[in-house]
């Protein structure tokens, strides 16, 4: 995920990372180490967590323009790969 952060930069593609009972310096230090450019949120309720019925980590959500979730990976994948981007790519695609 963290390439796929810094390739998207300049996209509309907006990727959140959730991190929940983690402490602050441990969340900087892995953003720092993985070169990590997209925002990490820090969560202590696992409000979040619980609103979308995460269970296990990591878990990736794909939410289009109107908040809907269209997917769902419940494993680590390469979000870099030939497949993830065109599907990627058809949900940038998507109306604005």
């Amino acid at each position: 995920m963290a390439k796929l952060s810094q390739e998207s930069k300049n996209t509309d593609l907006i990727l959140l990372k959730v991190a929940t009972n983690e402490k602050e310096k441990d969340v900087l230090k892995y953003k720092k180490e993985h070169n990590f450019a997209s925002p990490i949120f820090l969560e202590d309720d696992a409000a979040v967590s619980n609103a979308y019925g995460v269970r296990s980590r990591p878990q990736t959500f794909f939410i289009n323009r109107e908040g809907k979730i269209v997917g769902r990976a419940l494993k680590e994948m390469d979000w870099t790969t030939k497949n993830m981007k065109a599907l990627i790519e058809s949900l940038l695609q998507e109306k604005k």
